[in-house]
């Protein structure tokens, strides 16, 4: 936005400069203007050009609104297209929970198409209704009664002003019972229901009698159910009251909530359908990138292990030299084959007739096609003079039979003579000049530039390969088979001392073996303090430790030392047991 502001004012400023200018001229001008009519055409001019420059500076602030008006009207069509797919994404993860619970996708789209339908018509929206209806299907209510039932179930969390959400799970949650306890009538009365004079009127007793009648079991589902449709029906306390909301200015604000909703998810609906299978194949590839993602991380692993090994092994300067050595060497041979090649390449070339005789066919055919080019251009010019001498002539001949008695005289008359230029320079292109065929030489100038290209290039790519091969031929100016063995024993010595993953573990138990065959006092305390010294080596044998080859060669240098450190002491040990030095603590 701040980058077209900038531009823009730019452009206003190289206006005004103009605009400044032209103040100037007509200035100048009113003043040549007045020395003959007055001073007042003076000011006429000045006054013109001040409002010009004015039309031209609201010209760039209208530009400067427009330009922002149509950024931001970009920002709010791409927000528009966000919440439609989002809109879309959330009403298919709805149909897709109806089409579960009820168990068949017509009858799912049928019950959802249904409550879209309350919800436009009602102060609720079709987010919570849909949640309702969830919970109701999930209760036991049947698919084709689900409208109905939270049509009434509306009318009264309407006239309660309570989530109708909550009332429905208090109505399904009674349904799934089979009959009202204590606890449900507590909860419904609470929230303003008259449940309990709804069941006095069916049962006939007071409202005192109604809660004995919940407590011994006498009240089931069917009363409540009837309850709900009597509260609701035409004379009952909640009915209408869904209509009567939406009718106020809250409810107006949900229908339309509701209907700007279901724009949205029209929308969004083709949108989600074509964005599908897009996800869907950029999951497929970003699984596929698993596999890699593993290859690579054993490469990592493998390198790190091997520059460890290469410290450890004392191999790793020898390493680098041979390695350098070998990389200069090959330099060298590049270098000098390089040479040889395009020396070669030029001896070929040149030395070979085909390829003077076809870069010969390929120079002729460009001299006939530039030298006919030429012809071209004086056949037209000899062409243009020539129908002009003609049309010429024509004009004073057509003139002289204006003449009496003319026409007969030279037997023709005025309309038989052709005065268009044009035509006349139309019937003199015949492709000819001076007897030579124009299109015929550049015909021949083309193939014989054709012919001497392909063959060139022919000639040109077989003194190239037999180069090449003449090159490969002579072998290595630098013979590098010493490097490269030697640099292969090297690798394999430092792959050779790379740890495995279970060989500290193995040396543990070698000295956890060894002192338990000698029963000396104190070594089990020692061999306690071995263990997370083995575990941390075998971290560093299997690559556990990956930030980095320095720090895991300090680590490495540090666990060493420690073993040693027991070992050493391991061996004290032994020997005041008087074994005789027949019994040694030691990895290997």
């Amino acid at each position: 936005m701040s980058a077209l502001t900038v531009t823009l004012g730019a452009d206003i400023t190289a206006l005004r400069r103009a605009m400044a200018g032209a103040t100037d001229l007509v200035a100048s001008s009113a003043r040549r203007m007045s020395r003959l009519t007055g001073a007042g055409l003076a000011g006429l001019g000045k006054g013109g050009a001040l409002a010009l420059q004015k039309g031209f500076a609201l010209t760039g602030t209208a530009l400067k609104a427009g330009i922002g008006t149509a950024l931001a009207g970009g920002a709010a069509a791409v927000g528009a297209g966000v919440k439609a797919v989002n809109a879309a994404a959330d009403f298919e993860q709805t149909q897709v929970a109806f089409t579960t619970l009820i168990g068949d996708a017509q009858k799912a789209e049928e019950t959802l198409l249904k409550l879209r339908e309350l919800g436009a018509q009602t102060p609720f929206e079709f987010p919570e209704l849909a949640d309702a209806g969830r919970k109701l299907i999930a209760f036991g209510e049947g698919a084709d009664t689900v409208p109905e039932t939270l049509r009434r179930i509306g009318d009264v969390s309407a006239g309660i002003q309570a989530p109708v959400n909550e009332i429905a799970e208090l109505y399904g949650k009674a349904r799934v019972q089979g009959r009202l306890f204590a606890e449900d009538i507590n909860q419904l009365t609470g929230r303003g229901i008259p449940i309990i004079g709804e069941l006095a009127k069916q049962f006939g007793v007071s409202d005192s009698q109604v809660k004995k009648l919940v407590e011994s079991g006498q009240v089931g589902f069917p009363a409540i159910e009837q309850a709900f449709i009597s509260l609701t029906s035409e004379g009952g306390k909640f009915h209408g009251m869904m209509a009567a909301q939406s009718q106020t200015t809250t409810g107006l604000f949900s229908s339309l909530k509701d209907a700007i909703n279901e724009t949205f998810l029209i929308l969004g609906q083709p949108i989600n359908d074509a964005i599908r299978p897009l996800i869907a194949e950029a999951i497929g590839l970003v699984q596929k990138l698993a596999p890699m993602a593993k290859r690579a991380g054993e490469a990592v692993k493998g390198a790190i292990q091997f520059v460890i090994a290469a410290f450890k092994s004392g191999q790793m300067l020898d390493l680098v030299t041979t390695s350098l050595k070998l990389g200069f060497t090959e330099a060298v041979n590049s270098l000098v084959n390089g040479f040889r090649i395009a020396v070669g390449f030029l001896w070929n070339a040149l030395t070979d007739g085909s390829m003077w005789a076809n870069l010969g066919k390929l120079y002729i055919g460009i001299a006939i096609k530039f030298y006919n080019q030429i012809l071209r251009g004086m056949e037209t010019v000899i062409n243009f003079i020539a129908a002009g001498m003609e049309w010429v002539g024509a004009l004073l001949v057509k003139h002289l039979l204006k003449i009496p008695g003319m026409d007969k005289l030279l037997g023709f008359s005025a309309e038989d003579v052709n005065t268009n230029f044009g035509e006349l320079y139309r019937s003199r292109q015949d492709g000819k000049f001076f007897g030579l065929d124009l299109a015929g030489m550049e015909k021949f100038g083309d193939q014989l530039t054709g012919e001497g290209a392909s063959g060139l290039g022919e000639r040109l790519t077989a003194a190239a390969a037999k180069a090449i091969e003449d090159a490969g031929a002579k072998g290595e100016f630098i013979d590098t088979s010493g490097m490269q063995d030697k640099l292969v024993g090297i690798i394999r010595t430092i792959q050779d001392a790379v740890p495995k993953p279970g060989d500290a573990k193995e040396a543990a138990s070698k000295v956890a073996g060894a002192a338990g065959t000698a029963n000396a006092p104190g070594l089990s305390t020692q061999q306690a303090r071995l263990a997370p010294i083995v575990t941390s080596l075998a971290k560093v044998g299997g690559g556990g430790y990956s930030s980095g080859a320095l720090d895991a060669q300090r680590e490495n240098n540090r666990l060493t030392g420690e073993t040693n450190r027991l070992l050493q002491e391991s061996n004290r040990h032994l020997k005041k047991l008087g074994n005789g030095g027949t019994l040694t603590a030691a990895f290997g």
